[in-house]
């Protein structure tokens, strides 16, 4: 196992090779642990605002795990948007690889909403292409929009909500691929659970092919459900469950 450390005004930020080690620095912004199950492989980078574990095989995180509330959020209308090449794991996708990506209905998206965090000092970290996705057009600007959207309205009722997301790969291989040199399958659909502070979640899975006038409430998924189409145990120290007020909170009751 490689670690490497540095800090940064006084934060910290990990990149570790073994995800198993993630408990043991009980990282914050995770509820109550952070998900086990991804590749011993991949990277694990902590950021002042989100973690994730990174796979470079698909090039994708496997999971992000973020915490917003009402002092994060901000305007982000005057914030760059442009791709920042992480340090800490050099094989990613490159900004380049996404120029050509709207000729197949897909632009370059973030697993972490710049909105959420342009309230912070901290709001360049969304702009790693380790936080970033290639993500259909009408699902960014429905479903995905929508849901990020309502989690926010949420922190103003309960002043601040836990966000673990990430991708899924169906079996059966689609043809949504970025137009890189080497034609790069994405995901097929996204996860999104939401944890209140009381331990209430709601969980949702958001497909790639969703027209942009599908609601994210009809989206509504289990944990355990995505737990058995990722592989992943999203919260291992907990039996989590499903809370009315939260999806109440999310426009969905």
């Amino acid at each position: 196992m490689r670690i490497v450390l540095k800090i940064y005004f006084s934060v910290l930020i990990l990149t570790l090779h073994n995800i198993a080690y993630a408990q043991a620095y009980k990282i914050g912004h995770c509820y109550n642990g952070c998900p086990e199950g991804a590749d011993d492989s991949n990277h694990l980078i902590v950021r002042p605002i989100y973690a994730l574990s990174y796979n470079t095989t698909t090039k994708s995180a496997d999971w992000v795990a973020y915490k917003v509330s009402g002092t994060s959020i901000g305007i982000a209308s005057s914030l760059s948007r442009d791709a920042v090449q992480d340090n800490y794991v050099k094989d990613t996708l490159t900004a380049e690889d996404f120029l050509d990506s709207e000729r197949v209905d897909l632009i370059r998206s973030q697993y972490v909403s710049l909105i959420d965090f342009a309230g912070t000092p901290f709001w360049g970290d969304v702009n790693y292409l380790t936080n970033n996705v290639a993500r259909t057009l009408s699902l960014s600007q429905g479903a995905w929009y929508g849901l990020d959207w309502s989690i926010r309205n949420l922190v103003n009722r309960q002043d601040e909500v836990y966000v673990v997301t990430g991708p899924i790969f169906d079996i059966e291989e689609n043809s949504l691929v970025l137009l890189t040199d080497t034609p790069h399958r994405v995901p097929d659909r996204f996860f999104k659970v939401i944890v209140n502070n009381i331990g209430h979640s709601a969980a949702f899975i958001l497909a790639q092919s969703a027209a942009v006038h599908v609601h994210h409430c009809e989206m509504i998924a289990t944990i355990d459900e995505i737990e058995g189409l990722t592989g992943l145990d999203l919260f291992p120290s907990l039996n989590l469950e499903s809370g009315d007020s939260v999806y109440s909170g999310l426009g969905c009751l």
